[in-house]
């Protein structure tokens, strides 16, 4: 068994790594927006007086990042091509994480809780329960 990665799944995750590298690590650095995803400054980005909803300027931050994914074809990377994703499989979504996990905290450093732009929807918590599906 070959165990080697696909030529087509190394240049993406280059290509991946460039788009972060030009549309979301200079959106993280503005305005100290990088306090939203330090794990260990969860009072920067949850209203806990609020009944633990994530911060407004938090959520307008992720919606930023991820109409840039979007727009650059990350976002629906899972979706057939035919409406307007990649095609993505199980194993290239686990190789970019991988990946992606050896880069420092971040919008898309560590996959250790919420901070995936790519994966999470877009969903206005505030207009709806506030216990999460799932959660």
């Amino acid at each position: 068994m070959d165990f080697n990665l696909p030529q087509e799944l190394t240049a993406y995750l280059g290509e991946l790594d460039r788009f972060i590298e030009a549309e979301i690590e200079p959106l993280e650095l503005q305005d100290d927006n990088i306090r939203f995803f330090d794990h260990r400054r969860e009072w920067a980005r949850t209203e806990f007086d609020n009944g633990g909803l994530p911060r407004p300027e938090r959520e307008e931050l992720m919606r930023d990042a991820r109409r840039r994914a979007d727009k650059a074809g990350h976002l629906p990377f899972a979706l057939p091509r035919e409406f307007g994703g990649k095609d993505g499989s199980i194993l290239w979504m686990t190789v970019i994480r991988e990946h992606r996990a050896t880069f420092p905290f971040g919008c898309l450093g560590p996959r250790r809780n919420e901070m995936d732009a790519l994966t999470w929807d877009d969903v206005d918590y505030r207009k709806q329960s506030p216990v999460r599906p799932g959660h």
